[in-house]
């Protein structure tokens, strides 16, 4: 009898335990659902709306100006550092942290094996972004990391990555980015 009675407590509990996992899983389908919803983005919705960059000081100062901010004293390196950190202050957009995205890119290889299998790398607003040229502000450039490798067919060719986005600072060789992907999915770009 005292078997039967733990047996029939035994599966009592599975029972609960079964009906408990189900409703929690009915329960966050529905919060899942919401959180995996696709966002399809531009590189503009990186930026805050509120956002305005700082025009090019140099664009308005006379020579004379600028060959005393270039004169290698202590006042005019200080003054080009606090010039060049105004210029490189590129803000996230904070509520796109933890949203599914879908983003048009190129990509910037951070690890390759020469075959166009990689599974690190940058996403960039053009084709050549960080490699030639300074890199776009931080809020324009978004690592990705696939976890695994990843296959394009040419390094020319624009792609859209899908995947969570974090609103993270990742800084790497190339350049700094505001951004962090992580990636689904990978596809050919098309419109």
């Amino acid at each position: 009898m005292k078997i039967l009675k733990i047996a029939l407590l035994s599966a009592m509990f599975s029972m609960l335990a079964v009906t408990l996992t189900a409703r929690a899983g009915w329960w966050s389908s529905s919060d899942d659902k919401a959180s995996s919803e696709l966002i399809e983005l531009n590189w503009e919705d990186l930026i805050p709306a509120d956002f305005k960059q700082p025009e090019n000081p140099f664009d308005t100062m006379t020579q004379e100006e600028i060959d005393k901010l270039l004169d290698g004293s202590d006042e005019s390196n200080a003054r080009l550092e606090e010039l060049r950190a105004a210029f490189e202050y590129a803000p996230v957009v904070e509520s796109l942290d933890g949203k599914r995205v879908k983003l048009p890119a190129y990509v910037t290889p951070l690890d390759f094996d020469g075959q166009m299998k990689m599974s690190e790398f940058l996403l960039v607003p053009y084709m050549g972004a960080c490699i030639h040229t300074p890199p776009p502000p931080a809020n324009q450039v978004v690592y990705a990391d696939s976890g695994t490798a990843i296959e394009l067919s040419s390094p020319y060719d624009p792609i859209w990555a899908v995947g969570i986005l974090r609103a993270v600072t990742v800084n790497s060789d190339l350049a700094e980015a505001g951004y962090k992907l992580e990636v689904e999915e990978v596809l050919p770009y098309s419109r």
